[in-house]
């Protein structure tokens, strides 16, 4: 079966079992806390975590993902990917264990076919529901049940408190040929013989900060099967890079190579396959090579591409004609590869240009120091020397890491963030890294029951409103109410201020900021107050109207900013950052070269235009499905959006 048909009828049997069919969120969530999306339960998140409610019981998702956490183990391993589809089931407060547990065997036995005698599970070590839910229900035997402990089956919280629960994880026997040897722990083990095909998380429990848990008021289901494990599984092959998700890519590898691939070059191969279309997929949702956060991510496989088409001697400009492959297989799922086509090809040709200048001289640097130490019998690699490394060739860490361990040598990596942080002390740099100390809109990490209500926003229709006091934090001096107007910092764009009036206890206060609550109340800050706010007061709130306007336009403006640069430069170029306030604005954007004066010049004159155009800004609410389906361009995880229409194009 192939990997589209195995896509398909997942949706199409779920669908048939009352889920909503949703599409894929983006790879880069909007979330700060997460780099990318690497599960699909993240655009359900704040459903699982009581924030918002459902709009339906059930859902089913083949959702993009991309984990930072393999990256060492791709190529090495049968069924490991940097980029990779999950496909999932969800159910928020409907069926729970029993019912996702049948399901799953339902597909799995009835629909797709697999061999009962070669399907095992997992449990959590004293879930002994599930454990009797596959003995007595699904009739596996026991030897094919086996508990593990926390660090396998067990799934959150988020932080250090919110919902978590056991999970139960599905495994397939790919035979004996395929064990580490004789001693084989199982569907414990690494090696290669048990793919873990699918995760059932069972979301049961609320874990407050001492550890203590919960039992959650609605019980949900998060599951996950991976299309590539499973597509090789049922392709009948012993990794997914012989899946028909990889074959194209991989022959015009082996295609592009002056010789014949060893055994040992398979490794490198494979690298080279998943981090390619790792790359396409990332420069399609507008991440671009740089020294931070995705752009570091995208960065340091590029990089490792590069190497490994090194190792195994592929021509120099080999890389970027891999992308086309990857585009035949998922361009008709995924349009937006398609059109990120061009700018695939320039972009990992500039790199690996660049990057391979350096990497034969550092390389070679680095072999020399490896041969030094293995001579001195000295097996760890000065940090000091792999900083110089690192500034001097552009070598990130992690290969410096990779390339002493093929050896037996380790990195003094304490060694290494010491010399990283006296260079930038030394260049006077300091002052531009990202403070995350204690601010107005740090919360810390007290989590009040009430921090956990999500507060209805009234402000896109009023400025002024009557809501109850639902929490009022004196250390923090901040305070929660059920409903209000004002807007809370996000996305950059600065939070309302205003005044609030008590009208139960007759008293006035300033708030002199909005934020958002990780847990999902908004706070309100406070300047100076002439009371004390309790529990379930009534209260006027007012909003600064004019201060307000004047945000609002700057918003607006950064609108204008995106529609011309992407006119000027290319649909690549995406929002990666922004400050809005009553004063200014600020609009980064992901380019992989410096704007020529030329292009800045036409990016003012199409928003100036724009600007004197005085164009209606038209607001409408929509689901969604319907912004995306307009065109809407952002980073959206609620199911409801506020779409602003500029008509400027």
């Amino acid at each position: 079966m192939k990997a589209c048909e195995l896509r398909r009828r997942y949706l199409e049997f779920f669908g048939e079992r009352d889920h909503r069919i949703m599409p894929s969120s983006p790879l880069v969530p909007s979330d700060p806390t997460l780099l990318f999306t690497s599960a699909g339960m993240v655009q359900f998140k704040d459903i699982f975590w009581g924030r918002t409610e459902a709009s339906t019981p059930r859902a089913t998702t083949c959702q993009k993902c991309f984990r930072t956490t393999d990256i060492e183990s791709v190529g090495r391993t049968a069924f490991h990917n940097t980029f990779f589809e999950m496909l999932g089931n969800f159910s928020f407060g409907d069926y729970f264990k029993e019912g996702a547990i049948r399901l799953a065997w339902e597909f799995l036995v009835d629909e797709l076919g697999l061999p009962q005698d070669r399907l095992s599970a997992s449990v959590y070590h004293d879930d002994d529901e599930a454990f009797a839910l596959w003995r007595d229900v699904i009739g596996i035997p026991e030897d094919r049940i086996t508990r593990l402990g926390k660090e396998h089956n067990w799934w959150g919280p988020v932080g250090g408190s919110g919902p978590c629960g056991p999970d139960s994880e599905i495994f397939y026997d790919t035979g004996l040929g395929n064990a580490c040897g004789p001693d084989c722990a199982g569907v414990g083990c690494e090696c290669n013989r048990y793919s873990e095909i699918w995760n059932l998380v069972f979301i049961e429990y609320d874990a407050d900060e001492d550890g203590s848990l919960k039992p959650l008021d609605k019980k949900n289901i998060d599951t996950g099967m991976g299309l590539e494990r499973t597509s090789a599984v049922l392709q009948g092959v012993s990794s997914v890079f012989e899946s028909d998700l990889f074959v194209p890519i991989v022959e015009a590898i082996e295609g592009a190579c002056p010789q014949p691939l060893s055994e040992a070059d398979v490794v490198h191969r494979n690298s080279i396959a998943d981090h390619v279309r790792a790359i396409l997929f990332l420069l399609a949702e507008g991440v671009m090579p740089g020294n931070e956060r995705q752009g570091y991510v995208l960065r340091r496989i590029l990089r490792r591409a590069v190497r490994a088409g090194e190792k195994i001697e592929l021509p120099p400009g080999s890389l970027a004609a891999f992308a086309d492959p990857v585009i035949a297989v998922l361009g008709s799922e995924y349009p937006e590869i398609v059109e990120a086509r061009d700018l695939a090809h320039r972009l990992i040709s500039r790199e690996e240009e660049t990057f391979r200048r350096t990497l034969r001289d550092g390389e070679r640097r680095l072999a020399k120091l490896l041969e030094e130490l293995e001579e001195a019998s000295q097996m760890v690699l000065p940090g000091k020397l792999a900083f110089e490394l690192a500034d001097t060739y552009g070598f990130p860490l992690e290969m410096i890491e990779e390339i002493a361990a093929e050896i037996g040598i380790s990195v003094d990596t304490a060694g290494f963030e010491r010399a990283l942080h006296e260079q930038r002390v030394r260049s006077k740099s300091a002052s531009a890294e990202i403070s995350v100390g204690v601010s107005m809109g740090a919360s810390g990490t007290v989590v009040h029951r009430w921090h956990r209500a999500e507060t209805e926003f009234l402000g896109y229709e009023q400025m002024e409103s009557e809501a109850e006091v639902r929490g009022f934090d004196s250390d923090a001096a901040h305070v929660v109410f059920s409903a209000t107007p004002f807007y809370a910092e996000a996305g950059g764009q600065i939070g309302d201020t205003g005044k609030v009036k008590n009208l139960t206890r007759d008293f006035e206060a300033r708030i002199v900021g909005t934020t958002r609550h990780e847990a999902g109340a908004t706070l309100h800050h406070l300047g100076d107050a002439d009371g004390v706010f309790k529990k379930a007061d009534h209260c006027r709130l007012i909003v600064d109207a004019d201060r307000r306007r004047r945000i609002q336009r700057n918003h607006t403006a950064t609108h204008i900013l995106h529609a011309a640069l992407r006119k000027v430069l290319g649909s690549h170029v995406k929002q990666a950052g922004s400050l809005v306030n009553d004063e200014e604005l600020r609009f980064d954007f992901s380019h992989f070269e410096k704007m020529s004066p030329d292009e800045i010049e036409r990016v003012e004159d199409f928003a100036n235009a724009a600007v004197l155009g005085d164009y209606e800004v038209k607001v409408s609410e929509v689901s969604l499905e319907e912004a995306q389906r307009l065109g809407a361009i952002g980073l959206f995880e609620e199911e409801r959006v506020k779409l602003f229409e500029q008509s400027i194009n």
